[in-house]
């Protein structure tokens, strides 16, 4: 059998000042991958396509809840709002399948944007502007 990433549901997902703990950020792994030596290491929820449980675990660590966005339509956003809380979130979340599959852009200021269904409407083609200058 391969070996597989397993990491356990946090006893305690916020420490005293209210920034996720290493075993909150830890569980995202779970949908996620690491490399152990030269072995691809696989979480235990990465191949099962289901991305709404980890949206829903990431949106209840999200502090500024109301910058994490699901969408009818099927865009997902979130926005750290500079707390370096959410940017950990980010950061384990790079790893993970739904950053693999699904993420589509990213602004500036911490902002991000994925496409979880490709009936969402949004499109994020860029237009370049002309030098002002």
């Amino acid at each position: 059998m391969e070996k597989q990433l397993e990491y356990p549901y946090p006893k305690e997902l916020f420490d005293a000042d209210g920034y996720p703990t290493d075993e909150a950020l830890e569980y995202i792994r779970n949908w996620g991958y690491e490399k152990e030596g030269d072995e691809m290491v696989f979480g235990k929820f990465f191949s099962s396509g289901n991305y709404d449980e980890l949206i829903e675990y990431v949106k209840g660590l999200w502090n500024y809840g109301e910058h994490a966005y699901k969408h009818e339509d099927g865009m997902f956003e979130l926005h750290t709002i500079g707390w370096s809380g959410n940017e950990s979130i980010i950061y384990e979340l790079k790893n993970t399948i739904l950053w693999s599959m699904k993420f589509r852009a990213q602004l500036s200021g911490g902002h991000y944007y994925f496409r979880l269904d490709s009936k969402c409407g949004y499109d994020w083609n860029v237009v370049k502007e002309e030098s002002k200058w």
